[in-house]
């Protein structure tokens, strides 16, 4: 890759998304990523702003994804070859010139990953519920009178257990799904939980040891109570311990 021509490249695309009156002022165009640009699915954002952060630009012509497209591509070049940066801005002047400016933006990026991890988290209740009985395995047709389904989630020495039961109307344990519906979605069934216990365990690495591991107390298992309505009241619905010792929920009902 040529970086002058592809800069020149990105630098035109830039300005054909402008509006006209905008054209004749200075124009800055913010390109930032995730920690790692090589890696796939790397999520990136663009945003065009002037000093009076006005609506600048035409977000809808084709010109967007193909300028996107580029500076991702310029970003990743540049990693393979030594240089790995996270943030470039192009500032366009109305004569004509530019400038690239290209910084690795650690502090963006450590707050980025720290909401997303707190946002993942405090969402992984609620989100696994809903893969392992409403969404993904909806075909399988589980009963649909009964109190609660009683889902657990536990770490034992280091490895991912899953293991859920229906409660009915007369408070007796039966399985979730039919059992003339099991065999024939045995397949789906356990897809759905190898991905469910994946998921698990990057939850408790993350809380227990990872970005996290200073706001959320050690824990080791969860246990869920999904209601008829699929909807989790988090006060009551959802229990967190610590070898079979519920813990205090204001440590996690806070960042809801």
């Amino acid at each position: 890759m040529n970086i002058t021509e592809q800069e020149k490249r990105i630098e035109s695309l830039c300005r054909k998304d402008l509006y006209e009156d905008n054209k004749n002022q200075l124009i800055k165009v913010w390109f930032c990523a995730e920690r790692d640009i090589r890696v796939p699915n790397a999520r990136a954002y663009l945003y065009f702003y002037d000093e009076s952060l006005s609506n600048i630009i035409d977000s809808n012509r084709e010109a967007f994804m193909e300028y996107y497209d580029a500076l991702k591509e310029l970003l990743i070049y540049k990693a393979q070859h030594g240089e790995l940066y996270s943030d470039i801005v192009i500032t366009l002047h109305p004569n004509g010139n530019y400038e690239f400016r290209y910084w690795f933006n650690e502090e963006r990026i450590i707050k980025e990953e720290y909401e997303s991890a707190m946002l993942r988290s405090t969402d992984f209740p609620h989100a696994m519920a809903k893969a392992l009985v409403f969404y993904d395995l909806a075909e399988v047709n589980f009963k649909k009178k009964y109190e609660s389904i009683i889902m657990t989630f536990e770490i034992k020495e280091g490895e991912p257990f899953v293991d859920y039961y229906l409660v009915n109307e007369k408070g007796q344990h039966k399985p979730v799904y039919d059992s003339n519906k099991v065999a024939k979605y045995g397949d789906i069934i356990s897809k759905n939980i190898s991905m469910v216990k994946a998921w698990l365990k990057e939850h408790y690495e993350r809380t227990n040891h990872g970005i996290l591991k200073d706001v959320w107390k050690p824990w080791n298992k969860i246990v869920v109570s999904v209601p008829p309505s699929g909807y989790l009241n988090e006060l009551e619905d959802i229990h967190y311990y610590l070898d079979e010792l519920e813990l205090e929920k204001d440590f996690f009902l806070e960042r809801y």
